[in-house]
């Protein structure tokens, strides 16, 4: 299980950046377990072959296959989860002095997969949520903080992510930093998961004043007009973005995700335009 604050292990936020913790679970047992069966599971997929072919009876075979199969480990599933969605059941939590706590923060799921309430994590599953902590929150600590998931599974079993850390600064970013274009496609992209289009339009717009050719500031615009409904803007936002990385870049194909919305646009559209 792994917590990062920000997309790291250790992470500075200013007074006025989102934060956003994202939760990770994989079951590195399983995980274990299903690379040590794989070669037992493929030699007696060759068994069975030599059984079709004729050149071992079904006796031979069965004790061949046993004795096979004795050698294999269980793998363990984790479950998590019930009423509302298994992401109800993690909980993040601070150090203070030498005990964990549940912190009081107020934290907004942004995102999280698989949307199901109860989660099954085997070998090749996981599950993935992005927590989010608005900037100008009351609760907004100041100073270090050690943070750390929690997960309550099925049968009252818990299991605990790495530690991260993040030093909450008191003062917000520089004016300089602030106007950056990174950053305000940041906050743009924060409060579109928030579902704040007008605040995440305001952010967007600032870094297409600042650069109308920003394509990360362009491919977010179209993202906040698909959400709000207005496909014909959202088309012409995916094609400037899809053209403007074939102005800048020096590689041959343009992202595939521009490709596919902008497809995927014109298809929705055309009832429209018959």
């Amino acid at each position: 299980m792994y917590c990062r604050v920000n997309d790291e292990e250790n992470c500075t936020v200013h007074r006025d950046t989102p934060l956003i913790i994202s939760v990770s679970m994989v079951n590195d047992v399983a995980a274990t377990a299903a690379s040590h069966n794989a070669p037992i599971e493929d030699e007696i997929r060759r068994l069975e072959e030599r059984l079709e072919a004729g050149h071992m009876n079904q006796e031979e075979f069965d004790a061949a296959a046993e004795r096979l199969r004795r050698e294999m480990v269980s793998i363990k599933v984790y479950r998590i989860g019930g009423p509302g969605g298994w992401l109800h059941f993690i909980k993040i939590q601070s150090l203070t002095g030498e005990e964990w706590g549940d912190v009081d923060w107020p934290l907004w799921p942004l995102t999280h997969h698989p949307e199901v309430e109860v989660a099954e994590i085997d070998a090749s599953t996981t599950c993935y949520v992005e927590l989010g902590f608005d900037p100008d929150d009351r609760k907004r600590p100041e100073g270090e903080l050690q943070i750390r998931a929690v997960a309550k599974l099925f049968g009252d079993e818990t299991i605990e992510s790495e530690t991260a850390r993040v030093n909450f600064l008191a003062e917000g970013l520089p004016k300089a930093e602030r106007e950056k274009e990174e950053v305000l496609v940041a906050k743009g992209e924060y409060a579109l998961k928030r579902g704040l289009h007008d605040e995440a339009l305001r952010h967007v717009q600032a870094a297409l004043k600042a650069k109308p050719s920003s394509i990360p500031a362009l491919g977010l615009l179209a993202e906040i007009e698909e959400s709000r409904g207005n496909l014909k803007e959202a088309l012409t936002a995916f094609e400037t973005a899809f053209d403007e990385f074939r102005k800048q870049s020096k590689m041959r194909d343009p992202p595939r995700y521009f490709i596919k919305k902008i497809r995927l646009l014109r298809a929705r559209l055309e009832p429209e335009q018959a």
